[in-house]
């Protein structure tokens, strides 16, 4: 059935009645139908008395929980949607008011709001897409004052005392600002309030005070960016190193241009810099290795990617062994797993099985499954050929220190869920020998016996 077709011939009487009646029958829709048809000057009004009214239903002892708050959203998604509808129709300027009232009623919300699921941050999100969108449309027309306006009342947004403790945010929005510094008035003050808040921020000791100065120096940077300034932002990026992301920013031009040698200066200073920042040395490690493929130094790769390799990085053992030649490689792999093996570290990483695996030494695979009894219940198969009594050995000692350890049922029958693997692995006659010892040895813990019989004969059966 064509319901749009059919609703299209119905008549101007017969459309009130039914839309009364759906009105009448749902709250929710004459709330959504309300909204739609209010009047086009109380629209940013309205739609903040929307957001609230949906916030405030959902709201219990003055906090919404999880569990509400895509109900308590209801009303500011139902906000973005007419933000959306007025940006087709061309108006930018009440799609920019729009977004802002939803923006900042939603930020407000963190302050008595479990957020666990994302679901205003995701909310914030759309609200700054909705004020992207718009301004880079605004842009491009010829209404200089709507221009102007729309970029006053994001300036003044983003520099709200709201976002004092949500500066990512903040950050977001005077990303949005960006947009119109093409505009040369607009330019100047987006850049005193930039300068005036970087003040700020140096003057204060906060944790995170280096965050957000990289923060505005990446906005500063965007701005020449956007003016085709590009002898500046060679020139800022290299007089903003100490931040990560301008000193990448270095790295990936040079390494563009070819300029390996500078990339490697870059890389290393990186690495000294940050050596307190061990995800900052690994980016910088990763870019080094990136200019020894460039000058393809083989040997300097080498040492990274082996690195990398005892970091428990699979994919760097695969470009490792591509280094090698098939006969260099037999003594490299050996000293790799003998590092691992007289490592002080306790215990061996997972990267020492995959390599194992892969290798097809199952006389590794052995070693670590000693190293880590638990380990027979998944590696097994692969001792099965060459060290088949060893591996039922080792399955065997781990089984009765399971039994050992049991103290309730749902313990008990883990325990025989495991035995059901060792019957697949080692037959039914050693099947039937543990049982029988597991069931003399426990026989007073009747519970055992129970599920020891259960898995017996389900497994006898099949």
């Amino acid at each position: 059935m064509d319901l749009h077709k059919k609703i299209t011939k119905l008549s101007k009487q017969d459309l009130v009645e039914l839309v009364m009646y759906l009105i009448e029958s749902d709250e929710e829709v004459e709330k959504k139908v309300e909204y739609k048809i209010v009047a086009s000057d109380d629209e940013v009004k309205a739609s903040k008395q929307l957001i609230r009214k949906y916030i405030n239903e959902n709201k219990r002892r003055g906090f919404i929980s999880w569990r509400n708050v895509h109900a308590a959203l209801q009303g500011a998604e139902m906000v973005l949607d007419k933000g959306r509808d007025k940006l087709i129709t061309g108006e930018e300027e009440i799609t920019v008011r729009l977004g802002i009232t939803t923006l900042s009623v939603v930020i407000d919300m963190l302050q008595y709001t479990d957020d666990s699921g994302g679901e205003i941050a995701y909310m914030v999100n759309q609200c700054i897409s909705l004020l992207e969108d718009a301004s880079s449309l605004v842009l491009v027309s010829s209404d200089y004052y709507a221009q102007d306006t729309i970029f006053q009342l994001l300036l003044k947004e983003a520099m709200h005392k709201r976002y004092d403790g949500w500066s990512d945010t903040r950050f977001q929005l005077l990303d949005v600002c960006t947009i119109y510094s093409v505009r040369e008035s607009a330019r100047k003050k987006l850049e005193a309030t930039l300068e005036k808040l970087l003040s700020q921020i140096n003057k204060t000791s906060s944790w995170s005070a280096g965050y957000e100065q990289e923060e505005i120096k990446r906005i500063q940077l965007k701005i020449m960016e956007r003016n085709g300034e590009f002898e500046k932002v060679g020139q800022f990026v290299h007089d903003n190193l100490q931040y990560s992301e301008f000193r990448e920013l270095a790295i990936e031009k040079e390494l563009e241009n070819k300029n390996y040698q500078a990339a490697l200066q870059l890389c290393e200073e990186g690495e000294e810099n940050n050596e307190k920042y061990p995800g900052l040395v690994k980016q910088w490690k990763q870019y080094r290795l990136q200019v020894y493929e460039g000058l393809e130094d083989i040997e300097k790769q080498k040492e990274i990617l082996l690195e990398f390799v005892f970091a428990n990085e699979y994919e760097s053992y695969n470009k490792l062994k591509e280094l090698y030649t098939p006969v260099e490689w037999k003594d490299a792999v050996e000293n790799i797993f003998n590092t691992f093996e007289t490592a002080d570290t306790g215990y061996l990483p997972n990267i020492y099985v995959y390599i194992a695996k892969t290798e097809d030494r199952s006389d590794k695979i052995l070693f670590y499954c000693e190293e880590s009894p638990i380990s027979i219940l998944e590696l097994y198969p692969y001792l099965l050929g060459d060290y088949r009594d060893k591996a039922e050995k080792l399955f065997t000692t781990y089984l009765k220190k399971e039994a050992e350890e049991a103290t309730d049922r749902k313990m008990y029958r883990s325990v025989c869920r495991k035995l059901e693997a060792y019957k697949n692995a080692f037959g039914e006659d050693k099947f039937q020998t543990i049982v029988a010892e597991l069931k003399k040895t426990y026989e007073r813990k009747p519970a055992f016996i129970n599920e020891l019989d259960k898995i017996e004969r389900s497994v006898l059966l099949t």
